[in-house]
């Protein structure tokens, strides 16, 4: 019993006596003020303790240039008919991929932005391409008009007859005002189509270098290692490739990412506009907290306008140029651990408290200093 009764030697909290005690309106109103503080406090560590907090990280990208990326897009073209519209893939591995179709859809629109079909069809963007070679139409006249681009006597019966003699010129012939073309099949589709619309939409899958996707009119082949699109003699001024961007992105979604181009509308209300949207890419690494991990991109973009009305060169259409970077970025979910949510309640607890004790302190002591001052008269 002595032994215990020995303990109070070792007291580091010794207690005043309460006849020593001094209670002060000032002591209650600091006191009062502080169980606030203490009480806020806990509540926001709290919410922090119980919320996930992100970390980002920057590090060199090593993940596999082999791993193709999936492009998402969603896209309407408010005057350009689906008819003519072909979706390609390049990129500086000289891999092409021309007139894709798988998982891609398409729905027609008319005039106003409504649905002509019910319901989208996976079909060929561009039909053209299955189309066989037009029937020519049977001239009455012996010796047709080649319009100026050959000698006078020599007669030009058919449309690809028009085309050779402008072809030899170096001209460029607009068959929607040859007579001997006006059975041309482009031109009857393009009559018949053109107050008409087309949203685009679907998945293609693009090798993780730097490359183009686009949308735009025309039979793509390759010519002379390039890539070119056929517009069949169509002015490229006739093609107007207005549009809206509902959706553009790389990858999976994953929490917080964000759509630079998602609502983006580009309307000029005019043909032979050439839409281009350089896009940086940034592999993006999103690990959760239950270990799950999602490899995906973001990115940011530049977009540009082409006018093509005073015979650039171009196509008039939809194009993403994309570039990808060699850092990736990693996102990492975090939560405080338990220990370390008990360490700071007793460091708010304990800090507000001792604050207060030392406000208190002064407080107590100036107004005892500034009684006795004026009770020995000697404050005016």
């Amino acid at each position: 019993m002595s032994l215990l009764w020995s303990l109070k030697h070792f007291d580091a909290y010794r207690k005043p006596m309460d006849d020593f005690r001094v209670k002060t309106l000032s002591g209650g109103l600091v006191t009062l003020i502080a169980t606030i503080v203490i009480g806020l406090l806990i509540v926001l560590e709290t919410r922090q303790f119980l919320s996930t907090a992100v970390l980002e990280h920057l590090f060199v990208d090593s993940t596999t240039s082999d791993e193709r990326v999936h492009i998402e897009f969603d896209i309407t073209f408010n005057k350009l008919p689906c008819n003519f519209i072909t979706v390609d893939v390049m990129d500086v591995s000289s891999e092409a991929q021309e007139n894709i179709n798988d998982d891609i859809y398409r729905l027609r629109l008319d005039a106003d932005g409504r649905n002509v079909s019910e319901s989208a069809q996976k079909i060929e963007i561009n039909q053209n391409k299955t189309i066989g070679e037009p029937t020519e139409l049977v001239q009455e006249v012996k010796c047709g008009s080649c319009y100026g681009a050959v000698a006078d006597g020599i007669c030009c019966n058919t449309c690809e007859d028009v085309k050779n003699a402008y072809a030899v010129k170096g001209w460029q012939v607009n068959i929607e005002e040859v007579e001997q073309c006006k059975n041309d099949k482009w031109v009857k589709e393009f009559n018949e189509h053109k107050n008409e619309g087309c949203r685009v939409y679907g998945t293609v899958k693009v090798a993780k270098v730097a490359g183009n996707f686009h949308l735009a009119p025309g039979d793509p082949h390759q010519a002379m290692r390039s890539h070119v699109h056929d517009l069949h003699n169509l002015d490229p001024v006739k093609f107007d490739a207005s549009h809206t961007v509902n959706h553009i992105s790389f990858g999976k979604s994953f929490p917080g990412k964000n759509y630079p181009l998602d609502g983006k509308v580009n309307t000029e209300n005019r043909g032979g506009i050439m839409y281009q949207y350089y896009v940086k890419v940034v592999p993006t690494r999103y690990d959760y907290l239950d270990g799950r991990v999602d490899q995906s991109h973001q990115f940011s973009v530049t977009t540009h306008k082409k006018d093509l009305g005073f015979r650039q060169a171009g196509l008039p259409g939809f194009f993403l140029q994309y570039e990808f970077s060699p850092l990736m970025v990693q996102y990492e979910e975090f939560r405080q651990s338990l220990a370390s949510f008990l360490v700071s309640l007793c460091a708010i607890v304990g800090g507000v408290f001792a604050m207060a004790q030392l406000v208190d302190i002064t407080i107590y002591h100036t107004s005892r200093y500034m009684k006795s001052r004026i009770a020995g008269g000697k404050l005016t």
